[in-house]
């Protein structure tokens, strides 16, 4: 804990993204990683797969956008870099050693992708406008379409900051409404489904999208996110991933 509380002083970030828990979320999920990197493994390599796959499709000298590149490890950098692509890679925060490592060959950008961030910090409850990101051929949404809402739903309930009844819905819509502006190819990677389980009995089954607007998957599969000891000693969380990738 004060190893991650160092990182997190140290880590260049504005105000409000650091008080929305941004950067402490991203701290926080490279010491799960490496706790549960095997539990992740097939999930990970999933979502290389899928990447590689559409990058393969495109045509030489292309512009590929990661929308939450996060620390990468989801991400087939090296051969993305051998298919001479051009590469964006977009979040709300890059941690220092992605920064060193990639800033001088990779165009890095720390934007909030949803417009709620600076309104919430400063007790606004409507968003900015559109955000602008430059364009691509191919965009990806990596593992962040589910958790785009959570810290600013967590955020607006703490500091009791009202927000509309279509809240969630709106934020996924947008997100959905940003790819197709960016990129006439998307590929969507996403959790649908989160099963609680204990003792080898499913506890609970929650449902991530209440309403989504998009087709069948091209491909899902089970993410072992929290195996047994992370959360409790015999609970386990699994999330139920899917793939879109289309125009």
């Amino acid at each position: 804990m004060i190893v991650e509380a160092i990182q997190h002083f140290l880590t260049p970030s504005p105000r409000e993204v650091k008080a929305l828990g941004y950067v402490r979320e991203a701290i926080a999920i490279e010491a799960r990683f490496a706790r549960c990197h095997d539990a992740w493994t097939d999930h990970l390599d999933k979502c290389k797969y899928h990447i590689l796959a559409a990058a393969n499709l495109l045509a030489p000298k292309s512009t590929i956008m990661i929308i939450g590149s996060g620390a990468l490890h989801d991400v087939p950098m090296a051969d993305l870099i051998d298919l001479e692509h051009a590469l964006i890679l977009v979040d709300i925060v890059h941690l220092p050693k992605i920064q060193k490592k990639y800033k001088k060959q990779i165009q890095l950008i720390e934007q909030d992708v949803t417009g709620w961030v600076r309104p919430l910090y400063h007790n606004n409850p409507y968003p900015e406008t559109a955000c602008r990101l430059p364009k691509a051929d191919l965009v990806i949404s990596l593992n962040i379409l589910s958790q785009l809402p959570l810290n600013l739903l967590n955020y607006a309930e703490k500091n009791h900051i009202p927000l509309p009844n279509d809240f969630m819905k709106n934020i996924t819509d947008s997100h959905l409404k940003l790819l197709k502006s960016v990129a006439p190819q998307s590929l969507i990677i996403s959790d649908i489904e989160r099963c609680y389980n204990r003792g080898g009995e499913l506890l609970e089954r929650e449902s991530v999208f209440a309403e989504i607007d998009l087709p069948t998957p091209k491909d899902s599969w089970d993410w072992l996110i929290a195996p047994k000891g992370e959360l409790d000693r015999d609970a386990y969380l699994i999330h139920h991933v899917a793939c879109w990738l289309g125009e």
